[in-house]
């Protein structure tokens, strides 16, 4: 019922604000021109009809409009003028939706065609060429009102329907107006993002959903005496504050539990992100995206519910556009390189394998760790591009050493989640083996137990790896979802155990976890291969369970292909 109501007084508003619009016939006009003489004639010949404020220069005239844009009609607006001319008057306003949506029709002297074809391309709407031809003037404007029908409905469509909040793009404009307005005045940003939030619509179906929205609007506008709260996206909001020197902690985190104890749906839980002190300089979509930043900082975070914008958060999304940016060069200049490290026979203690792993080398010596940058580019979907780069690289050393009439070990190279979803991946794999030719068995596939949850389209594929000769390997068995049913339904060969659960192999149910999976895994065929093995203690216990490859610090770490090489051709 409150949502019908709200909606009900927003249509309404929208119909009586169209009603006063049509209704008056003093609309409002700026004039902006520098020169005096034509500025009085221009009021004169429009003060029969309307309201006419006028601006000497672009500067003053971008002050009028962002404090009388949502009474003005349109801009008269002379190109040649000192300080800020026509031209740059509409760039500047471009960049903001509410000011660039008042038509603009330019006055100039000049009937040179580029000059009219640079203020369309700016945004202009019409033009009117000087000296001033008052039927002219006077039709340009009528026009261009009854297109637009009136600015003043713009002051009904800042609001969200829903909450009656400012939208997004209000919220930025107003921002921006207050950053000018209240230049010494120290911002902060808070934002707000509902958990799970299509879990609740889920749950408790959308008319409660609607309910919490609503609820926590009001609750922030209540909050907030000095500043302004939008409706940032579906399940978010940002509210800027100013007006005191810093956002207390304690404060903040009692707002939270009060808000959180008092919403219509029960266990809701809402993660803010606080940015302090704010740059003024940068873009609102920027300061805010400064806060949601912060918020990713405590995502399955249960113990907290908020987190505050550092300098440190600032360095790593620095770091990550910097990775990001290097990362084409990295590869055509092979600066990524292929670790290998040996996989050992439990039995015998020999090589009987490897698995490929990328260190990033730059060219003044830094090594750049496969933890600083592979999430960066798992998130981006470059990890795509670096996959098939590392198994390249590994097709062609088996080719050289086949070449060299040695014995080919095999070794493993992960696949990513975003490679594996990929339909063209299994062709460029299958492409790449042929090329070098060696055979399939040398390269197995590790796919991490994540990437690996069961689904149709999972299965297709790795059928189709497996039929094309491939081995397949779970990678990082007990490190996270330990899916039983991709064990069952997907063709693995091996499964790896990770380290996670080698670390409590000494303790009596540590121990007995390992010995269940290593004998599940080989009632099912598949060999094991225990990872991050560092003493001689779970090595021999691992031993006693029959463990059959042994991976990790206490044989051998990763080495760089010539190192590599000779410990192999020393063991084979």
């Amino acid at each position: 019922m409150k949502k019908m109501n709200n909606h009900r007084q927003r249509e309404e508003m929208k119909e009586d604000t169209l009603k006063k619009v049509s209704n008056d016939a003093k609309r409002k006009v700026l004039v902006v021109e520098d020169n005096q003489l034509n500025r009085e004639m221009l009021a004169e010949i429009l003060s029969d009809r309307y309201q006419v404020l006028t601006a000497c220069d672009g500067e003053e005239g971008l002050r009028c409009l962002a404090e009388h844009y949502q009474e003005l009609s349109v801009v008269l607006l002379d190109v040649c003028m000192p300080i800020c001319d026509g031209y740059e008057f509409l760039e500047r306003i471009q960049g903001d939706s509410l000011l660039s949506s008042i038509p603009v029709i330019v006055m100039t002297a000049s009937s040179r065609q580029e000059t009219e074809l640079k203020c369309l391309e700016l945004g202009a709407v019409d033009f009117v060429i000087k000296p001033y031809n008052p039927q002219i003037v006077l039709g340009r404007i009528n026009s261009v009102i009854k297109l637009r029908e009136s600015a003043r409905i713009l002051a009904a469509v800042e609001h969200d329907e829903l909450t009656g909040l400012y939208t997004r793009q209000a919220f930025f404009h107003h921002a921006k107006t207050l950053f000018k307005l209240k230049k010494e005045e120290d911002f902060h940003v808070v934002v707000a993002d509902v958990k799970d939030f299509k879990l609740i619509n889920g749950s408790y179906g959308a008319t409660a959903g609607d309910q919490l929205l609503c609820y926590m609007a009001k609750a922030y506008q209540g909050l907030i005496r000095h500043g302004l709260v939008s409706r940032y996206g579906s399940d978010q909001f940002a509210c800027l504050v100013y007006g005191q020197p810093e956002i207390d902690k304690d404060k903040i985190e009692t707002y939270i539990r009060e808000i959180a104890d008092h919403a219509p749906i029960p266990n809701v839980t809402i993660n803010y992100g606080v940015y302090m002190h704010v740059d003024k300089t940068l873009p609102v979509s920027a300061i805010c995206g400064r806060g949601f930043m912060a918020i990713k900082n405590i995502r399955g975070n249960y113990e907290s519910n908020v987190s505050y914008y550092t300098a440190e958060m600032r360095e790593k999304q620095i770091r990550s556009r910097q990775l990001e940016s290097d990362f084409e060069g990295a590869v055509a200049n092979r600066e990524f390189v292929v670790y290998y490290q040996p996989k050992y026979s439990v039995g015998t203690e020999k090589i009987v394998g490897a698995e490929a792993l990328v260190r990033w080398q730059k060219p003044d010596g830094e090594i750049i760790s496969p933890g600083e940058f592979i999430p960066v580019y798992e998130r981006n979907g470059q990890i795509v591009k670096l996959d098939e780069y590392v198994f390249r690289r590994v097709c062609c050393y088996q080719r050289r050493r086949m070449l060299q009439g040695k014995e080919l070990i095999p070794i493993s190279v992960n696949l990513s989640r975003a490679s594996l979803h990929r339909s063209a991946t299994v062709m460029r794999y299958v492409e790449i083996v042929k090329g070098a030719e060696i055979p399939f068995s040398c390269v197995p596939i590790e796919l991490t137990e994540t990437v690996a949850l069961y689904s149709d389209r999972i299965r297709r594929i790795t059928e189709a790896l497996v039929r094309t000769g491939f081995l397949l390997h779970m990678d990082d068995f007990g490190s996270g979802y330990s899916s039983l049913t991709s064990l069952n339904e997907l063709p693995f060969s091996t499964l790896k155990i990770d380290k996670k659960l080698i670390d409590y192999i000494e303790q009596p149910k540590g121990k007995k976890v390992v010995q269940q999976v290593i004998s599940l895994a080989h009632g099912l065929d598949m060999k094991v291969v225990a990872e991050g093995v560092e003493n001689s203690e779970q090595a021999q216990l691992l031993k006693e369970m029959t463990c059959d490859v042994i991976q990790g610090f206490y044989y051998s770490r990763p080495h760089p292909e010539e190192q590599f090489t000779a410990m192999a051709d020393q063991e084979i």
